[in-house]
């Protein structure tokens, strides 16, 4: 789970880095994309609360931005005080302290394994949607930990795979265009990446569409 947190801040920061102000102004002209992002950002908040209903938990607070802005925003790490499992991180603005910057919410199972997270990130200069959303889905499956990402509009866009299979190491990562292509190969011949041992044990009766997870829960 840290391990995709580090990707979704990796991502993020490629994002602010490098500037997208061109897909900001999209944004801006495309009031369905607009209106969805925001209304998936609420509810992952919403689902952030909900999970601390009833729970007792601690939190830890820090201080982060990016090049140019480290003291940009003031996280909130929520963790469930029995079990120490992370729940949810937030980000607030310190200029605006009403203004969320960033929430992740995490989903565990029985074993104490995250089943699913959600995250949505605003920039810290154009607000009226969010700049990233994520929907990861989990599958663990004796020695191997996958998990495929989706956006809040229900776009598939990432897939990883790693552990060990039989005692060998495992590795798959494909992104957009890659899952394309498998895609498009296993319609037509049958064949390449998605059918592979490798990756059916790995990915199995994972969910292939994010549709039932729009609203997290």
């Amino acid at each position: 789970m840290r391990n995709v947190s580090v990707l979704l801040f990796l991502i993020l920061g490629g994002l602010i880095s490098s500037g997208v102000a061109s897909s900001a102004e999209v944004m801006r002209e495309d009031p369905t994309h607009v209106n969805s992002w925001n209304a998936f950002a609420n509810h992952c908040y919403k689902l952030h609360l909900k999970q601390l209903e009833g729970r007792e938990y601690t939190v830890k607070t820090s201080i982060g931005g990016y090049y140019g802005n480290e003291n940009f925003y003031r996280q909130e790490d929520y963790y469930d005080a029995e079990t120490g499992l992370l729940l949810s991180t937030l980000q607030w603005e310190r200029e605006n302290p009403e203004n969320l910057h960033s929430v992740a919410v995490y989903v565990y199972g029985e074993d104490g394994k995250v089943i699913r997270d959600y995250s949505a990130t605003y920039l810290p200069h154009y607000r009226n949607a969010p700049s990233q959303t994520l929907i990861f889905l989990h599958r663990y499956n004796d020695g191997t930990h996958a998990f495929r990402s989706f956006d809040a509009s229900g776009d598939r866009i990432y897939e990883q795979c790693q552990g060990e299979i039989n005692g060998e190491g495992v590795m798959l990562s494909l992104e957009s265009d890659d899952i394309d292509e498998a895609i498009y190969q296993l319609k037509q011949n049958g064949g390449g990446t998605m059918a592979s041992p490798v990756y059916k044990h790995c990915f199995g009766d994972l969910e292939e569409a994010a549709d039932e997870y729009l609203i997290p829960k």
